[in-house]
């Protein structure tokens, strides 16, 4: 509903517009906030043990980054209609997720430290959100200069500077949380592995796309040291990297058979590789 009143901007200019998208917006953001507050005291845990409630979250914290941009900015710039859909996007891929609580690695160290990996991925997933969405800013406001065309229907964006360093700021965020999150991630396998517990091997298709996350990454934070690299190239490189990132949150366990966090009840044959859509 809220980007639907976002929209209609094409063809509504009155303020009353305005203030019903920030309310619808705030509204919606409450509505999850008690979704998610009822989730953890019903499973007595942080909401982020699935990508089901990963992605809920990673919604939350977009929503709650839309609304501090729509009332910092001027009411004509066009936030709303890059953050929205995304996060609608990010919301349909979590329902078409399994909701199974995962295969617990035990109590004590291992838990707490799975969760650990889990709030460092979640937050690295939120700063290279932000940094996508920039990134789009940047790239549409370009091309709008570029061709030297006015603001039509009222519909302003941020200045390129002003891209280009909410972008800086995402990226430089996002990669040491995401080199931490894997780290741990890696420090968990190789620790089940070592006491005989069933764990994630070294080639599931969740580790391997991890890697590639990393390495995307990484390639993108010296791209933006290289003077030549800067613009353009670095907002493109962006969307690449948000891309593998989405890939590897949900995309490996849509298509790829992964062992990564195998849920509790699973049919006959799952653990085998034989089911594609295993839980995450």
């Amino acid at each position: 509903m809220a980007l639907i009143c976002d929209l209609a901007r094409f063809f509504v200019r009155s303020a009353a517009r305005w203030y019903a998208t920030v309310g619808l917006t705030a509204l919606g953001w409450i509505v999850q906030t008690a979704f998610l507050i009822n989730l953890a005291v019903r499973k007595h845990e942080l909401p982020v043990a699935t990508v089901f409630e990963s992605l809920v979250v990673l919604a939350w914290i977009l929503i709650a980054i839309d609304l501090y941009l729509v009332l910092r900015s001027p009411r004509s710039t066009a936030v709303g209609l890059f953050v929205l859909p995304l996060t609608l996007a990010i919301l349909i891929a979590a329902a078409r997720l399994p909701r199974d609580d995962w295969t617990a690695l035990g109590g004590g160290w291992f838990k707490f430290w799975g969760t650990v990996h889990g709030l460092l991925l979640l937050a690295g997933a939120a700063a290279t959100s932000v940094g996508f969405v920039a990134g789009l800013m940047y790239l549409v406001q370009a091309n709008r200069l570029k061709q030297k065309r006015a603001s039509r229907f009222g519909v302003a964006l941020p200045s390129l500077e002003q891209s280009e360093r909410l972008n800086r700021a995402a990226i430089a965020s996002a990669f040491p949380l995401l080199s931490f999150g894997f780290a741990i991630g890696l420090a968990l396998i190789t620790a089940s592995r070592q006491n005989g517990e069933a764990s994630v091997g070294w080639l599931d298709p969740k580790v391997l796309s991890s890697l590639a996350v990393w390495l995307v990454f990484a390639a993108l934070l010296h791209a933006r040291f290289r003077p030549a690299m800067r613009g353009r190239r670095i907002m493109l490189l962006t969307v690449v990297a948000f891309g593998f990132l989405i890939f590897s949150m949900a995309g490996v366990n849509l298509l790829l058979p992964t062992t990564h966090g195998v849920s509790e009840v699973e049919p006959a044959g799952a653990r085998n590789g034989s089911v594609g859509r295993n839980a995450p």
